[in-house]
């Protein structure tokens, strides 16, 4: 029975070497820009009808008077052509 033991410890431990290697291995293949914390911050807009946040690649885009406003949907985007912001 201990003989089992050994065998299950031992075949344990080469698993999670294994596993850990390739873990490793992945990472640094993957592009540094990655890596947690080498990110720059995502920029957040504001959308000038409802007031909400939104990421500015997520956000909807229009524009008056050479000014740019970004929009969290169509509805919002809409209610600005007709009268502006709110």
């Amino acid at each position: 029975m201990n003989f089992r033991f050994l065998i299950g410890l031992v075949v344990g431990y080469l698993a999670y070497r294994l596993v850990k290697k390739g873990i490793q291995a992945w990472k640094e293949r993957q592009p540094a820009s990655r890596e947690p914390g080498s990110r720059e911050p995502e920029e957040l807009v504001q959308d000038p009808v409802c007031g909400t946040f939104i990421p500015r690649r997520d956000a909807l885009k229009g524009q008056k008077d050479g000014q740019d406003y970004f929009f969290c949907s169509e509805g919002c985007l809409k209610r600005f052509r007709r009268g502006g912001p709110e």
